[in-house]
């Protein structure tokens, strides 16, 4: 929604001046004009505490699972103190389970981050020029006014003609979509080379582990007689 309300915004800023010179009401059109920008200013409001309340919400699953790593890689050192090496591999698994989902996690906090960026950034423009578009359509009314002329017949569905036309344009702005089948592919290779690297380091972790664990002490033989 906040894109294509940025667009709109962006078509709204590039053709204002010619819109002006076009409309054979001027000032009529420029409150329209404040009135679209302020429906954008809305949707992004919106937007932003949408996704700021994702983000908290990411941020509370984070600490979560930045504490559940740590506490496997402690139960791992406790399993193979107690020479327990399938208890060992099993938390260690685990453990990587919970790095991944923390990397997840941080990434979609790092998008989440960029988004409220570019929101702030296109609401301070969006309020920037509907004040310049309001001090502009009150300055066309004395102007109307003063030269006691303003003809009302089309302006109005010129106007609203030319809104469309904009939010036409915003709404048929689509992003470039990707061939799966291929990707799918790549993504199963790469997979799989994850899962071997995965599980050699676990293995290797694993040995260390099991090189640090105390030696169990052997029981005294009996003596002979």
């Amino acid at each position: 929604m906040f894109r294509v309300a940025i667009q709109i915004k962006e078509l709204i800023s590039s053709n204002v001046t010619s819109a002006i010179e076009s409309a054979s009401n001027p000032a009529k059109m420029l409150t329209l004009l404040q009135r679209e920008i302020e429906e954008s200013i809305i949707s992004l409001t919106g937007e932003r505490t949408r996704v700021t309340q994702n983000k908290r919400r990411l941020e509370a699953l984070l600490t979560q699972h930045e504490l559940k790593e740590a506490d496997w890689g402690d139960k791992a050192k406790t399993a193979m103190d107690h020479h327990r090496e399938d208890l060992a591999r099993q938390a260690l698994l685990a453990r990587e389970d919970c790095r991944l989902e923390v990397a997840r996690l941080k990434s979609e906090i790092t998008a989440a981050d960029a988004s409220l960026a570019e929101i702030e950034a296109a609401i301070g423009e969006l309020e920037a020029k509907r004040e310049e578009t309001r001090a502009q359509a009150k300055a066309q009314m004395a102007a109307d006014e003063a030269a006691r002329a303003g003809s009302t017949g089309g302006a109005a569905s010129r106007a609203e003609a030319h809104l469309n036309r904009i939010n036409t344009l915003g709404q048929r702005a689509q992003f470039a979509t990707e061939d799966e089948g291929p990707s799918r592919t790549v993504a199963s290779v790469d997979r799989e080379i994850e899962e071997m690297r995965r599980a050699s380091a676990i293995e290797a972790e694993l040995a260390a582990l099991k090189a640090a664990a105390p030696v169990p002490e052997k029981k005294t033989a009996a003596k002979k007689r």
